[in-house]
């Protein structure tokens, strides 16, 4: 994805069955483990963003400006990418897939 980001990411989530240490309600859920990993505070703070949308399979443009406000839509691009080096999205044909925080991998990010 280059800087400019679309209108509406379609999601999908590549989590399996909600962990009891789950932090969320119902549907909308992340693992807390997310906060101990070694990215960015930016990072964490998108991940967890995106987790909340799973359900309706889509985030649009405003909720990602929402999520890091004070970032230009060029970081959060970056951020997308950094998510995508270190395994926690992978990108799919029209958008991303949400991987658990267990396929966390270092990456060059």
């Amino acid at each position: 994805m280059k800087d400019e980001l679309p209108e509406v990411i379609p999601l999908r989530d590549a989590r399996p069955s909600r962990p009891e240490n789950a932090v969320g309600i119902g549907e909308f859920w992340y693992e807390p483990e997310v906060w101990s990993l070694p990215i960015s505070p930016a990072a964490r703070v998108l991940y967890t963003t995106l987790c909340s949308c799973l359900r309706r399979g889509e985030i649009n443009h405003h909720d990602l400006r929402d999520a890091l406000k004070t970032s230009p839509d060029a970081e959060i691009a970056a951020t997308l990418r950094d998510l995508v080096s270190h395994n926690l999205l992978s990108p799919t044909p029209r958008g991303y897939a949400v991987n658990p925080v267990e396929e966390f991998r270092a990456g060059s990010g």
